[in-house]
């Protein structure tokens, strides 16, 4: 751990630390390129494994335009509700939905967003970094602090999970200081594809996923709130969704732990 709440008691620090260690020796034992963050942001508790080795985005990246573009929302610099129109050219295959409707059809900015995090739907999502442009995005990137925005061939590029938090803290703080930010969390609040199944209703997220490339981003919002970025390159489907959830359960149980000495702590005082 980086940096850690002040725990008394030795013993309630040996089970926490046991348990961090029984969690990095799972990651260790893997065969496979996997990475986690955690961060609680009231307590400035940090913990992590590979944060800093880079993954193929995925669909992860996707919260990076829809962040772009409301912020520009939120500045006056675009309308949300301009239309753009989906010819044949602009159909990409993967996820989503899109692909599927009549082309010449238009959308507004704010429901291409909207099928781009709650579907991770993927013509949508070039749809607005198209409209935007790759190169304004990664000065976007490079702006919040990134090191490898949209890296590569492609409008997916790789990342890992140091800018992965670079993208979610500028993200939590849009949602806590604009108007238009609890739009945007709300699309990402129930999406309709999930990886991570134990967190209560104040969890929004972002998956990504293809060939091997297989990851679960997000904030839980309880009394102290918590980023969550889980990053992995693994083949079979069970073998990934049983990783990243037993992942999210050990670090859960963790969170928990800490908030329970840092409350008897305060009690104590």
């Amino acid at each position: 751990m980086k940096k850690t709440v002040e725990i008394r008691s030795k013993i309630q620090y040996r089970i926490i630390q046991k348990k961090l260690y029984r969690l990095n020796k799972m990651f260790l034992k893997s065969q496979d390129k996997v990475a986690y963050y955690y961060e609680d942001m009231n307590n400035d508790v940090v913990f992590s494994f590979n944060e800093n080795i880079c993954f193929y985005s995925a669909s992860s990246i996707k919260i990076l335009v829809c962040l772009y573009l409301y912020e520009l929302a939120a500045s006056k610099e675009i309308d949300l509700n301009e239309k753009l129109s989906i010819e044949k050219e602009d159909i990409k295959q993967g996820s989503g939905v899109l692909k599927d409707k009549t082309c010449g059809q238009f959308y507004s900015l704010e429901e291409l967003v909207y099928y781009t995090l709650k579907e991770s739907d993927n013509t949508a999502y070039i749809k607005l970094v198209n409209y935007v442009t790759k190169e304004k995005l990664i000065e976007f990137g490079k702006r919040l602090g990134a090191k490898h925005t949209l890296e590569g061939k492609d409008l997916f590029g790789i990342t890992n999970c140091f800018d992965m938090r670079v993208y979610w803290k500028e993200l939590y703080r849009f949602t806590k200081e604009e108007e238009l930010g609890k739009k945007l969390k709300s699309h990402l609040e129930n999406p309709s594809y999930k990886i991570i199944d134990i967190f209560s209703e104040n969890y929004y997220r972002k998956y990504g996923s293809f060939d091997i490339a297989y990851h679960e981003c997000g904030v839980v919002e309880e009394k102290n709130p918590f980023f969550i970025f889980i990053m992995t390159q693994k083949g079979k489907q069970k073998n990934r969704d049983r990783f990243i959830r037993t992942t999210a359960r050990k670090i859960y149980e963790i969170h928990k732990l800490l908030q329970k000495y840092k409350e008897k702590e305060e009690n104590n005082n």
